[in-house]
């Protein structure tokens, strides 16, 4: 999709390069908060008529700005030229989207014109938006209004009421309030539903030369917390946000106020230039989509997957995000941490598939699932969340040393260990297995988890029970990575425990999913422990933990480097000679950049470093033909030369942006620059590989527990700029 997308916290605006809200084409644009849609219509127009795009920019995600000119208009009997009239359409995100309009009259005559306001709110749920077939049985109120605005709200079947003020600083001259039925089931693409609005005119006369500007404060709110007592825990599935406050000279206040909150992101953060511009440009533009995308919850900041359709907790998603960028700011792995244990599951609910000690999948807040329709209160349908949850521990402790919080969440982490032996392990064999309980559950639970994305041959699903190749490499690495600092923190025991079972499970991982004919492992072992036989991406995962062997790493990276599957824009997730080969599905022959980052992580760490590098360059040779760089959830899987394009091909309701896309570049520097940080010991080791196409790489402000390095990368070795508390040691 094209859109702007503005986003601060649990606010996010998507509209077209107008800055309108249309309610044509796929009907997903709008204003959201808390996974409801807040605005569904926002339409500017001059004398009826629609503006003219000039050009438009969201590059800050906190600020966009559209510059617009009217079309050839009749004003009573005047003729307004094209052109004649610019508008200026300034937004920025905060407590509310505040929005200012200025018109510029650039004709000679004196100018009476009619500007409109058409908005309205169908308060939509985020997964009706996406299609889902669900019941509301909420009510829709007439809007209200006063002197500085209207207010437009919906009582929802959850007990919450959800409202959107809409202020201004000059009172609409004619304000009209409108209505629309929610439109029938023959026409699901538009997914329309009821909505109250108004329209909003306001008369403006403007000299020749003279401009009027305009201020409006866009403020969508969530009544008080519903609890939903299922009998075994009370489920807080809505927040209260009072409304922002009113637009008279705020824009430039916010807009001030969002510009140093960035700054202060920024200087927080570990900062990289190099010698590669379009490397420059793809690390700028993740760094600010994951400010976006780092949400306040009472836990701390935590990685929301993406938008428009993910912008909430994501067990898999927030895990590997946070994973990719402990180089960059790794705090923030800490409230994903601490977020996930606090939901940590307690129960047996198959409803929710949620057993004890695992980790959630994915946590919703609108109306279905106050209404229990969805099980995402939250869900646990993933079987990788879990391992992932004890590899980010370990490895967050790695890179901070905070032994208040390895004390504070060990009991997690051995909570999530028990799941993985005990419910994980469906039969018993000693791998981690998935299977759905719920009757609105997720039927594939890896993080390839569309319907068809596990197939034998012959284009039949495999039907769980299912152990997925990356998993066990997952809970391989969880074992050994947490090993290596239980022994730190001086508990040789359980360390020698977990350290022969990741033994255990390698030996047996190697007899079973290794095929020999291939030189590949499989994706999947299915119910009869038979090899699901393809050639997927998915065990460039397991090159991470160490549970493949040196010999056969080196024949995994070299089949994930052939033509079939790396296309030139990045490592396909299924390869171009497999019959269920699909270059625009989601997950049979796409790309997806943090699948490669994975990929290219695991070869640095087996020591492939060349093979990590071109993996590395194919990401950011996607990346330069995507606006500012901005890396998408995914794209087709066609390489350079088979389409004439000359680009990578869009996948259509990608989300951009997204999180574990924005973490990609962090990872593949990571691999690159071969750093180990060791907080426990106050120290860091240094291995760069620099791939051709880079010649030097200057990192400051890198934090490895309470100190920071700064440090220079050039072929011609490595230069330790300042070191503040750090032992840092350079192979």
């Amino acid at each position: 999709m094209d859109y702007l997308a503005l986003s601060d916290d649990k606010t996010f605006l998507v509209s077209d390069h107008l800055g309108n809200i249309p309610t044509d084409g796929d009907g997903t644009m709008g204003l959201y908060y808390d996974d409801t849609r807040h605005l569904s219509l926002l339409d500017v127009r001059l004398n009826g008529e629609p503006l003219s795009l000039l050009s438009s920019g969201d590059e800050d995600v906190y600020r966009t700005t559209a510059l617009l000119s009217n079309p050839w208009l009749r004003a009573g009997e005047k003729h307004i030229p094209s052109g004649g009239v610019g508008v200026l359409r300034s937004r920025v995100v905060s407590s509310a989207v505040y929005e200012e309009l200025t018109l510029t009259n650039y004709t000679r005559a004196s100018l009476r014109l009619d500007l409109s306001l058409d908005l309205a709110a169908d308060f939509a749920d985020l997964f009706q938006v996406r299609g889902f077939r669900l019941e509301r049985s909420g009510t829709l109120q007439p809007p209200q209004e006063d002197p500085a605005g209207i207010l437009l709200s919906y009582d929802g079947g959850d007990g919450v009421r959800r409202s959107t003020r809409v202020a201004y600083d000059t009172p609409p001259d004619e304000i009209t309030h409108t209505a629309q039925e929610a439109q029938g089931a023959d026409v699901p693409a538009r997914r329309t539903f009821a909505t109250t609005g108004a329209r909003l005119v306001w008369r403006l006369d403007l000299p020749p030369g003279g401009a009027k500007r305009l201020e409006l404060a866009f403020t969508p709110s969530t009544g008080e917390a519903v609890a939903l007592d299922d009998g075994q825990r009370t489920h807080s599935v809505s927040s209260h946000r009072p409304y922002g406050k009113a637009p008279t000279s705020t824009f430039q206040t916010e807009s001030y106020r969002q510009a140093a909150s960035y700054e202060e992101w920024h200087g927080g953060a570990t900062s990289v230039d190099t010698d590669n511009p379009e490397l420059n440009h793809l690390l700028a533009r993740s760094a600010l989509d994951l400010r976006a995308l780092a949400v306040h919850y009472p836990t701390g900041r935590l990685f929301v997957a993406g938008i428009p359709w993910y912008a909430v907790p994501f067990g898999r998603d927030s895990l590997i995000t946070s994973l990719q960028t402990l180089c960059f700011r790794p705090e923030l792995a800490k409230g994903t941490l601490r977020f996930l244990a606090a939901h940590q599951g307690a129960n047996d609910d198959p409803w929710r598939d949620e057993e004890p000690g695992k980790i959630l999948h994915e946590m919703r807040f609108g109306e279905l699932a106050g209404t229990r329709q969805i099980p995402h209160t939250p869900y646990y349908g993933s079987v990788d969340a879990t391992p992932l949850f004890v590899m980010l521990f370990a490895q967050t402790t790695r890179w901070t040393g905070d032994r208040g919080l390895y004390e504070e969440l060990l009991p997690n982490v051995r909570r999530a260990l028990e799941w993985m032996e005990v419910h994980g392990d469906i039969d018993g064999d000693g791998y981690l297995e998935y299977r759905t309980r719920s009757e609105r559950g997720i039927g594939n639970q890896g993080w390839k988890d569309s319907g068809d994305s596990v197939l034998y041959p012959d284009g039949t699903r495999v039907e769980p029970p299912i152990a997925l190749v990356e998993v066990q490499g997952y809970v391989h690495a969880a074992k050994s990575w947490l090993a290596a600092i239980v022994r730190q923190m001086g508990d040789a025991p359980f360390a020698d425990r977990l350290e022969g079972e990741a033994g255990a499970l390698r030996e047996r991982f190697n007899r079973d999913f290794w095929m020999e004919d291939a030189g590949f492992y499989t994706q999947a072992l299915d119910p009869e422990k038979r090899p699901v036989r393809d050639v997927t991406s998915n065990p460039g995962h397991a090159l991470i933990g160490g549970i493949i062997p040196p010999d056969r790493a080196a024949r995994v990276a070299a089949r994930l480097l052939a033509p079939d599957m790396a296309s030139g824009w990045g490592v396909r997730t299924r390869g171009a000679e497999d019959p269920n080969y699909n270059p625009m599905s989601y997950h049979n022959g796409s790309v997806w950049p943090h699948d490669n980052a994975m990929i290219a992580y695991g070869m640095a760490l087996s020591g492939l470093r060349d093979g990590a590098n071109e993996v590395a360059e194919q990401i950011l040779a996607a990346a330069s033909h995507y606006r500012r760089y901005r890396l998408p959830e995914l794209y087709c899987g066609f390489g350079p030369h088979e389409t004439g394009l000359g680009r990578p091909a869009d996948y259509p309701v990608s989300c951009s942006p997204q999180a574990w896309a924005a973490g990609t570049p962090y990872l593949l520097l990571q691999s690159i620059l071969g750093l180990e940080p060791d907080a426990l010991a106050n120290s860091l080791r240094i291995n760069p590989h620099l791939p051709p196409w880079l010649e030097r790489v200057e990192v400051r402000n890198l934090a490895v527990g309470e100190g920071r390095v700064h440090l220079r990368i050039t072929r011609e070795g490595t230069e330790i700029l300042a070191s503040d508390g750090v032992d840092v040691r350079v192979s």
